[in-house]
């Protein structure tokens, strides 16, 4: 009879001390294994370079750059808890504690949300910053040195092959570390936007699961995310992955916190507990006002409230060229205090605004608005070039905002108001003053991301920049329509106002507007269309304008001329201002 035999196990797999219990992934950089480390009596990462250093001295320069570098303390970064060496293999582990890498995540499971993995860039990005700010960089971010703890939040490792501290004295003693660190910070952003576009897509971009392998290869070949995705991708987080893996160098995030910034903004609109997009900016509207004055429009505000009798029209004609003192009217009435008993309409005429405030209430209301240019002075005196550019921008913003409502006012429809589309007009430039005015620095950011680049080859076209909406969710993580309505919203304007903030897509074509709304958001798209297409440059301006008559003639039974005369007659009235 045989007698059974006790099934053959296999002898562990040794480093060292260390049991390796399973390989969970490799760059050209780096191998980390899921370890067991008998002296702690846990689970460890263990992270291993792919080349043996060639000598002692290389070893011990490795050994004394990853030791430098565990010396970061932040929420984000893995704690190293051993920098080592066996058989001339140099190693580094951190304790898991119940976390897991990406690799294990993603295996164990659907693919994340948009959120989640959103979320969990941002936490990698703090870490990064962090160490950015420090003078390290790391060099080999990817599924294998991310790791999920048990919150939920992703923390970054693999400072065995990165996190080189690049300090004084450091900076001869490697090839790599011979490099700028400023392009060593940008690779690892780039590497931050694969990883990013890994996630979302459940698949590598250009089919190099290895990152810092595809980075180097982004710019001679085109990283787009797919539109097969398996969860839908908002097209706001679209553009900042996008943005994030750019073909052009000169269009991506070139630092960490510009990404974390603009992935923020995202979340924070997804999330109704944050306040949506309007945290953004309450802190500074409460702090700042809304806008400043636009300059030349106090000596005429001062007039109309010294005489002794005037018409409302008079009123409204003087107010409409002062983007400030027109919201902060609206803001005002909009109130509680001045709304009827039992009525949710809410004021949303200028006229109306005027009878209820009267000449002492306007009076009141223009003390609180801040003298131009308000915040932006202080900046021009701190950076004396960007701060006069900055003015000079929102200063031609209210401009551009007076002559859109200038225009709708003046083709608006019998079956709407006039003034309420001046106001629909205006609101849709509303987002654009406010980042003018709070973010200049952001502003200007999108301003450069919306022209066109050059050509990378003799005889190509240039390439298209962003549109503003793209622009705007690349850098800040919310488009500027709903930025507008949030903060319509905070000040109590009328729904009606506030859906008409919305303008019509330039790549979607016109249909009729069924319904006063619908009228309303027309009317003032075209308006500002007008206004961007007349202050192109001249030899692009008519064709600009005819394009804007075709898209809206069927639309709001437009003739020949009637807009080329309606802009002439508005930019009377507005530089009478």
């Amino acid at each position: 009879m045989a007698i059974a035999q006790p099934p053959q196990t296999s002898a562990p797999r040794l480093f060292g001390r260390f049991e390796l219990r399973q390989m969970l992934g490799r760059s050209l950089a780096s191998s980390t294994w899921l370890a067991w480390d008998p002296r702690l009596q846990q689970e460890v990462s263990l992270c291993v370079p792919r080349v043996q250093p060639a000598h002692d001295q290389e070893r011990e320069e490795w050994t004394q750059d990853v030791l430098a570098s565990a010396r970061l303390k932040h929420p984000r970064l893995c704690e190293i808890m051993e920098v080592g060496s066996h058989d001339g293999w140099p190693f580094v582990t951190c304790v898991r504690d119940g976390g897991q890498t990406l690799v294990e995540r993603l295996q164990s499971g659907t693919p994340p949300g948009t959120q989640e993995a959103a979320g969990w860039l941002a936490d990698v990005l703090e870490g990064l910053a962090y160490a950015h700010d420090a003078g390290a960089v790391h060099l080999d971010i990817g599924l294998h040195t991310v790791l999920i703890d048990k919150t939920g939040h992703a923390r970054l490792f693999g400072a065995a092959v990165g996190l080189e501290a690049l300090q004084p004295g450091q900076a001869a003693r490697s090839a790599r570390a011979r490099q700028a660190v400023r392009q060593q910070a940008e690779r690892d952003v780039l590497m931050a936007g694969l990883l990013l576009h890994r996630l979302l897509a459940n698949h590598p971009a250009l089919d190099d699961p290895d990152l810092g392998s595809a980075a180097s290869r982004v710019g001679r070949e085109i990283v787009r995310l797919p539109w097969s995705t398996p969860h839908p991708v908002p097209e706001t987080l679209r553009a900042i992955v996008n943005r994030a893996t750019d073909r052009q160098q000169r269009q991506r995030y070139l630092n960490a916190r510009t990404l974390l910034s603009a992935l923020q903004g995202w979340i924070k609109t997804q999330s109704e507990e944050s306040g949506g997009p309007l945290s953004l900016l309450l802190d500074r509207l409460n702090s700042a006002g809304a806008l400043p004055g636009r300059p030349g429009t106090e000596r005429a505000l001062m007039a109309c409230l010294s005489a002794e009798s005037l018409r409302v029209d008079d009123f409204v004609d003087v107010i409409v060229k002062n983007p400030a003192l027109v919201w902060e009217m609206l803001r005002t009435v909009n109130t509680a205090s001045y709304r009827s008993p039992g009525s949710d309409e809410g004021v949303t005429t200028l006229s109306r605004a005027v009878l209820l405030l009267g000449q002492a209430g306007i009076r009141q209301v223009a003390s609180s608005v801040r003298p131009w240019p308000g915040v932006l002075g202080a900046q021009s005196s701190l950076a004396p070039e960007a701060g006069r550019a900055s003015v000079t921008a929102l200063e031609e913003e209210l401009r551009r905002a007076c002559l859109a409502g200038a225009i709708a006012r003046l083709m608006a429809p019998f079956s709407i108001s006039d003034e309420e589309a001046s106001l629909a007009a205006m609101s849709q430039r509303l987002g654009w003053l406010l980042l003018r005015y709070h973010f200049p620095e952001e502003a200007a950011q999108m301003h450069r991301l919306m022209q066109p680049a050059p050509p990378t080859a003799s005889g190509e076209s240039p390439t298209p920049g962003m549109s503003a909406e793209a622009a705007a969710g690349a850098v800040l993580g919310v488009d500027l329509g709903t930025l507008a309505s949030a903060v319509l919203r905070h000040w109590g304007v009328h729904d009606r106002i506030v859906q008409a903030a919305h303008p019509h897509p330039l790549n979607k074509p016109v249909r009729t507007p069924v319904g006063a709304e619908a009228t309303l958001r027309t009317v003032a798209s075209l308006a500002n269309e007008i206004v961007d297409a007349q202050l192109l440059e001249p030899p692009k301006a008519p064709a600009a304008m005819h394009q804007a008559y075709v898209r809206y003639a069927r639309a709001l039974a437009l003739v020949p001329k009637e807009c080329e005369q309606t802009w002439e007659q508005a930019s009377n009235l507005i530089n009478r201002a």
